[in-house]
């Protein structure tokens, strides 16, 4: 009977687990550069259902027009580099933002890396895609900022997430490798554009009552469990 409360605990944690997942991707649906995460169980040598890990999609989303100068879409693989107070992080969320002194920086005001810093005198933001960075004054001169970096990863699955669209290296990660967008399996930089949440809500709400089933099924279990010791403890009252 011991085994069968361990079981059902085991389930319930997991059901628990799982749900809590679904309500973040859900909650995730419009949140530009989010990938859905999908928690990983299976049955070890404790008896019943153990979490594994939670995995999150490589899936890219889908370009998301805004005509904003300062937003990019990265058309394949390669995460943009910033500089945070603990070190390198990279996102691929390109919503970017121009601060005070005139860098280019992510939402939450993290400086790209390598900077980029656009004159006061600019009209117009060009940003190829290769990630070369061009000011257009009033007059019409061109000059060019600088070039944006990609970085991608050996094994993209095993970076860890910090938040606010972040990841740093994991020990299953691999190293960094840097290098141009549009060369040498990097992604193209497309200018104007965003990439979407890969959450399908279709899926996720598909899989929330696929959950809601199994966590009831492990309750009732545990519930009766539960009430055969207490009958059996009766009879010997």
């Amino acid at each position: 009977m011991d085994m069968s409360f361990h079981i059902a605990r085991n389930g319930l944690q997991a059901g628990t687990l799982r749900q809590s997942v679904i309500a973040n991707n859900l909650s995730n649906l419009t949140t530009d550069g989010f990938r859905s995460r999908m928690v990983d169980a299976g049955t070890l040598s404790s008896p019943g259902t153990q979490v594994l890990g939670i995995r999150e999609s490589q899936e890219v989303g889908a370009p998301r027009a805004t005509a904003a100068k300062t937003d990019l879409y990265i058309a394949g693989e390669g995460f943009l580099r910033v500089a945070t107070q603990d070190g390198t992080a990279y996102t691929r969320n390109g919503s970017l933002r121009i601060d005070g002194d005139g860098n280019l920086t992510t939402t939450a005001g993290q400086l790209l890396d390598p900077p980029i810093t656009i004159p006061e005198d600019a009209e117009d933001l060009i940003i190829e895609r290769d990630g070369t960075v061009l000011s257009l004054d009033a007059e019409g001169v061109t000059t060019e900022l600088g070039q944006l970096e990609l970085t991608r990863f050996r094994n993209p699955a095993g970076l860890l997430a910090i938040g606010d669209n972040l990841y740093v290296k994991g020990p299953n990660s691999g190293d960094e490798i840097s290098g141009t967008a549009g060369e040498q399996g990097f992604g193209s930089l497309i200018q104007g554009a965003l990439e979407s949440s890969t959450v399908d809500p279709s899926t996720e709400i598909t899989n929330q009552i696929v959950n809601q089933r199994y966590y009831q099924m492990n309750l009732r279990s545990f519930q009766t469990s539960d009430a055969i010791i207490s009958r059996t403890l009766d009879l010997f009252s």
